[in-house]
């Protein structure tokens, strides 16, 4: 039996930023700027 190999997909584009590299440093950003709020909180309202 021959076997069967999947049909190669067209990768869709992400829902905005381009590409998928711009929105992943978007969603990366968007943390280590999150992550350095809650720090500068804590230090402040302690």
């Amino acid at each position: 039996m021959a076997e069967e190999r999947p049909i190669p997909q067209r990768e869709e584009p992400p829902p905005f930023g381009g590409t998928w590299g711009v929105l992943y440093v978007g969603v990366l950003g968007t943390l280590a700027v999150l992550i350095a709020l809650f720090c500068l909180f804590t230090l402040v309202f302690r």
